[in-house]
């Protein structure tokens, strides 16, 4: 019997996420998501497009298909809550990051999952199963990575791009679809996908959005597939299909003939701080210089050693001048230099500080310098003005800042919903409910945000 292809394996895995044992671990790991997309999209409620997203949703009754804006509590058509809620996740640039796919899937996965989980009262476990099935094809789908740089390479932005196919498995299992019907999903996802660099680049504003598509799209990809239309049967390795076409690759990677692994959700980082993942190590570095504390006024060079293709990605280099805030969430220098003098990062820093002296002096003194390591190690090194010297790495901070467990992600929920006004009491039943034992839906979750707000 020959192996199967990618698509029908791919079909074959999203299937049994729905139905099979799936590690501890990975259920609670998948919790830990849904909290933080839901988080990030209340304190992103003011960003320009987040706002704009939310205006053009138009407001329906209770019923059928419907689900809730994050952000407000407003329903809509489930696509229109899909879409609001994926563009307030990705607003701040805050989301979490799969290496191996060069993506941001808590934008694209989460907003599906949660939102057809409040649309059909789904129960929690149903929607963390999703979000397992989501996270992992999109993981896989990057291959190590072969498939993600390949797709940069050529100008192509990885999270819509194998974001579209990884919602698609998050709304099949969300929608208990059989094999064939998952299959048809990831299949008609793969040929509606993509999207571009160029927005990262030059700091335009649709980056956000084109997150949002892939949610949208995989969305309808699945609802279609679970009213029989069918997919291409090669729709990932055939002659004119997605490998061959959008990363430009002839040969499946080692990764494709392996099936797709859960517990690879537990390798995802989360971003404590509002810039380019790629960026992610050599803040984390910056503060702690900043925690030691260094005398910014008297820094005359800093050096950042980092991850040699998180160099190349487009607007790493960067260094102004800084007219749009994106600009600044993708530079390097900016995001090291604001945080050693301010010693946090959220989306406020890109909003109002772009021209703050303190930050634009120590811009351009950085000097950054490749290294062909890992891309979670990074060097910061400072030198003063008497020639004395401080340095610290990524591995100088709690593991856990970025490999959150249970107690900081919670910590992290708590401090989001404070800073919009909840009482704290709300986060502690969300928190209970999430992680307890009992049967809870995430409409019951969500009725905890609008009913006590303060």
């Amino acid at each position: 019997m020959s192996a199967p292809n990618a698509t029908a394996r791919l079909g074959a895995y999203v299937q049994r996420c729905a139905a099979e044992p799936l590690p501890p671990a990975v259920m609670e790991k998948a919790a830990i998501c849904l909290l933080d997309a839901i988080g990030l999209a209340l304190i992103a409620r003011d960003e320009t497009t987040a706002a704009a997203a939310r205006s053009i949703a138009v407001a329906v009754p209770d019923g059928p298909g419907t689900a809730r804006i994050w952000v407000d509590g407003i329903r809509t058509v489930l696509s229109e809550a899909v879409t609001a809620n994926a563009v307030a996740v990705h607003a701040h640039f805050h989301d979490d990051s799969d290496h191996a796919s060069w993506s941001h899937p808590g934008s694209f996965i989460v907003p599906v999952a949660g939102s057809m989980g409040d649309a059909a009262d789904l129960p929690l476990e149903r929607v963390l199963r999703a979000i397992v099935a989501g996270y992992t094809v999109t993981n896989w789908l990057g291959a190590d990575e072969e498939v993600a740089r390949a797709l940069i390479a050529r100008g192509i932005r990885t999270s819509p791009t194998l974001g579209t196919i990884g919602a698609s498995a998050a709304a099949a299992v969300a929608l208990n679809l059989d094999e064939a019907g998952c299959r048809n999903a990831v299949a008609m996802a793969a040929n509606i996908t993509g999207g571009l660099l160029e927005p990262v680049r030059c700091g335009s504003d649709e980056w956000r959005v084109q997150n949002a598509q892939a949610a949208r799209g995989g969305l309808l990809a699945a609802q279609l597939a679970g009213r029989g239309v069918l997919g291409a049967p090669d729709a990932l390795e055939g002659a004119k299909g997605f490998l061959r076409s959008l990363p430009g690759l002839v040969e499946p990677p080692a990764r494709w003939r392996r099936d797709p692994r859960p517990e690879s959700l537990l390798d995802l980082s989360a971003k404590p701080f509002a810039t380019l993942g790629d960026n992610m190590a050599p803040v984390v570095a910056a503060r702690e210089i900043h925690l030691a504390g260094v005398p910014t006024e008297r820094i005359r060079a800093i050096r950042i050693s980092m991850m040699r293709a998180y160099t190349e990605y487009p607007g790493t280099n960067y260094k102004g001048p800084f007219e749009r805030p994106v600009q600044t969430l993708a530079s390097t220098a900016f995001a090291v230099a604001a945080m050693l003098v301010l010693g946090e990062l959220e989306y406020d820093v890109a909003l109002e500080r772009r021209e703050d002296p303190a930050i634009l002096r120590l811009v351009p003194l950085t000097i950054i310098e490749p290294h062909d390591g890992a891309y979670n190690e990074a060097v910061v090194t400072v030198e003063l003005d008497d020639g004395t010297r401080m340095e610290r790495t990524a591995a100088d901070a709690p593991a856990t800042l970025i490999y959150q467990d249970r107690a900081r992600a919670l910590e992290v929920f708590r401090g989001r919903l404070a800073s919009c006004g909840f009482d704290q009491r709300v986060a502690a039943g969300i928190e209970a409910d999430t992680f307890g034992k009992g049967s809870v839906s995430v409409r019951q979750l969500l009725d905890r945000l609008f009913i006590s707000r303060i």
